[in-house]
């Protein structure tokens, strides 16, 4: 060994050994990639925003003063995937006016869409069937009203529309939760849900008229 390299020392392997150690444990810190647990964040050289000034969901913001995270749009503000809706709460006559008709036909599609929607956005409240016993009602929240009753399936489109855009009693306005297309889409559902319970009614009906002798 010593005539293959003259200048080694004995004390270069270790020195060596403790070098290539010193590299690589800083190179596990520096990465984040420690052995051991630690609740404070890796050493970052450039840490390409991985941590920002954020509020999660229904979380207090420490910037605003209400401590409100949840910020309401100025006045007159129009979403850059579709249109405000123009109309308020008790301007119902004005949006069965403007909205004649559905924009596009019903479809099995559109009817999936529809409960897609439907299923995320107010069964929690109206259930599953439109009856108004969702999961929220069934832990204490005031229940709506029925969706398949008869004075609802006489509502016109524009009518189940309106309440779903602009709100109604304790019901929020979902115009900014939801694009023009999903909520006609959640009006069609709708009215599948109505036409299964009337079915549903009509055999009730059948079953229980006694049978001629």
């Amino acid at each position: 060994m010593a005539a293959r390299f003259p200048n080694l020392r004995w004390w270069h392997i270790p020195a060596g050994l403790l070098g290539t150690a010193f590299v690589i444990f800083w190179i596990l810190v520096l990465s984040g990639q420690k052995t051991w647990f630690s609740e404070q964040p890796p050493l970052q050289i450039i840490p390409d925003m991985d941590d920002q000034f954020r509020v999660d969901p229904q979380e207090a913001s420490r910037f605003f003063s209400d401590r409100r995270s949840f910020r309401t749009p100025p006045e007159g503000t129009v979403p850059r995937s579709g249109r405000a809706y123009p109309f308020g709460p008790g301007d119902l006559a004005l949006a069965e006016k403007a909205f004649p008709q559905p924009p596009f036909p019903e479809s099995p599609y559109v009817l999936a869409f529809g409960q897609n929607r439907y299923d995320a956005f107010c069964s929690p409240c109206h259930g599953p069937d439109g009856k108004g016993n969702g999961p929220v009602v069934q832990r204490g929240f005031v229940p709506p009203p029925d969706l398949t009753r008869p004075e609802a399936r006489a509502y016109s489109d524009a009518r189940i529309f309106h309440v779903i855009s602009a709100g109604q009693n304790v019901m929020p306005s979902y115009a900014t939760k939801l694009t023009e297309a999903e909520r006609w889409a959640i009006v069609f559902y709708v009215r599948q849900l109505q036409r299964q319970s009337a079915l549903q009614q009509q055999a009730a009906s059948l079953s229980t008229v006694p049978a001629r002798q």
